[in-house]
């Protein structure tokens, strides 16, 4: 890792570069104090790597994991490496709040004469600098006399406090662009930016994991993403033994500014990043709320009163259940008034179309080629009747498509004009249509035209299809659309392509206050 690099990243703010680096120019014992995920064990690295302790040994001890007796365990590495004389380095304590306390004496009598006591053995360390760090905050746990006073002062010669990520909102793009470069660079992959959508979306999220939390968020999506930039699309992925809270934030409509790739705000910008603001606001809120409501539980218990002990949980209760749903009104209310335009309706559909047939292509090793026109218009065809006759054709197709087969979907937009399309009739003259073609390896032979029992043949001005298609083709042709078979018994290859009409307005939606994204 290059930690200089590092040092000079958006990662750091100045205080912390600042307070790092005259940590890294001495040898005081330093501790970091900050929320699960936000990179203490980074900064402890940084302080190491950065002053003359460069050349030697990082020791790590993590106390979370320590019982009184495997503390000692543990520290014989030093001892070790003291005997052959290695000059021992740094010692990094992690999370040192959970250390017991037999090993919090030690540690004082360790930092403060160089001495640890191994039984009847005593090791002396005249080299040895002390880095800690904890998620918890420490002088409180000395008020509840969980935590040697000793030891906390000993450890506190110089304190590095690292904000949560909540509270650097303006930094995300700027943290978010380099974890994506540094990423991309060790994965060999090409993805360069985020739309502006996306960094919007990770500044309204309120990331209770931190720099951790987003790190993951990022490498995930720029692993999965097809394009160079990043879209609210790739944003979306979770798998099923690990649900991500990112993902659940971008799925409730209630929490998230931009519902899914292809759904903008019609309003100004100014509006747009107003409505943001105050979403942001109310986690902001929120998240206090809950470690509140918590901290209220158990503080009750010291209460001997029982009576006044239910009256303030009560009444404290009740106070934080009014506020938490005066934000949520206010959540609801931000969403109702927030107009969307539909626009991307059609390839939505699609994707979820696959996704629901994705089992049956993986067990029979279908490869799947996409090729879709970006910004296509939207159409006139309603949305489940979009997915019925999509749903329908892949059906179809299934059963037709060999092992190890293709299936291609490619979408495009056109003018057709009149007369063209085997003389059918349009309704528009020049109209402008969108066209979504299927094609598929493999063929299923066409039926028999059927005879009706007055020996009228059923399909007497079309080519003969098979029953499932001429329902789809119904369908079709009532939302004003054209539908093509085409069957090549020689490659062989089926060709399935519909077109529909073009909607020439501009589509607005509110969507409901408890609507959540389809799936």
């Amino acid at each position: 890792m290059n930690y200089l690099e590092l040092f000079h990243s958006p990662i750091l703010t100045s205080r912390m570069g600042t307070l790092i680096q005259k940590a890294a120019n001495s040898h005081v014992p330093v501790l970091i104090q900050g929320e699960q995920g936000t990179g203490k064990e980074l900064i402890a690295k940084l302080i190491h790597h950065l002053g003359d302790w460069k050349d030697a040994r990082f020791h790590k001890i993590d106390c979370r994991i320590l019982t009184e007796e495997t503390f000692t365990t543990q520290a014989a590495r030093l001892f070790k490496e003291s005997d052959s004389g290695t000059k021992p380095g740094t010692l990094y304590l992690k999370e040192i709040g959970y250390l017991g306390q037999e090993n919090q004496q030690k540690m004082v009598e360790l930092i403060e004469d160089g001495v640890f006591e191994n039984g009847p053995e005593k090791k002396f360390f005249n080299d040895l600098r002390f880095i800690s760090s904890s998620s918890e905050e420490l002088r409180e746990k000395v008020t509840q006399g969980r935590f040697s006073e000793d030891l906390y002062y000993r450890l506190n010669a110089l304190l590095i406090r690292i904000p949560p990520l909540r509270e650097r909102s303006k930094d995300i793009p700027e943290i978010a662009q380099y974890l994506l470069t540094e990423h991309s660079k060790k994965m060999k992959t090409k993805k360069v930016g985020f739309s502006k959508n996306v960094l919007l979306l990770l500044q309204s999220y309120w990331w209770p994991g931190n720099l951790r939390e987003l790190e993951d968020v990022i490498v995930r999506s720029a692993v999965l993403a097809e394009g160079e930039r990043l879209t609210e699309q790739d944003l979306f992925f979770e798998t099923d033994s690990e649900k991500s809270p990112f993902v659940s934030f971008l799925k409730k409509a209630e929490n998230q500014p931009l519902p899914f790739e292809g759904r903008h705000f019609i309003h100004q910008q100014d509006d747009h990043l107003s409505s943001l603001f105050f979403i942001e606001l109310v986690h902001r809120i929120k998240n206090p709320l809950v470690s509140i409501k918590t901290f209220t539980q158990l503080l009750r218990e010291k209460f001997d009163d029982e009576e006044f002990r239910h009256y303030f949980y009560r009444i404290v209760s009740e106070d934080i259940e009014k506020i938490d749903s005066l934000l949520n009104g206010l959540l609801s209310y931000i969403k109702i008034n927030t107009p969307l335009e539909k626009v991307n309706t059609v390839h939505l559909i699609l994707e979820d179309v696959l996704k629901k047939h994705e089992g049956r292509l993986e067990d029979k090793k279908i490869r799947v080629f996409k090729k879709f026109e970006k910004d296509l218009p939207e159409t006139v065809v309603h949305e489940e009747q979009l997915r019925y006759i999509l749903n329908s054709i892949l059906q179809y197709a299934l059963p037709s498509i060999p092992s190890q087969g293709s299936l291609g979907v490619l979408t495009k937009s056109l003018r057709v004009q009149k007369g063209l399309e085997g003389g059918q009739a349009l309704v528009q003259k020049n109209g402008r249509f969108i066209e979504i073609i299927i094609v598929f390896t493999g063929y299923r032979k066409p039926v028999e035209k059927l005879e009706t029992i007055l020996g009228v043949p059923t399909l007497q001005q079309e080519e003969a299809i098979e029953l499932e298609l001429r329902l789809i083709k119904e369908m079709v042709q009532k939302n004003q659309g054209m539908m093509s078979f085409e069957v090549n018994e020689k490659r062989p290859r089926t060709l399935i392509s519909l077109k529909f009409p073009m909607e020439r307005r501009k589509v607005i939606y509110y969507p409901s206050a408890n609507a959540e994204r389809r799936e």
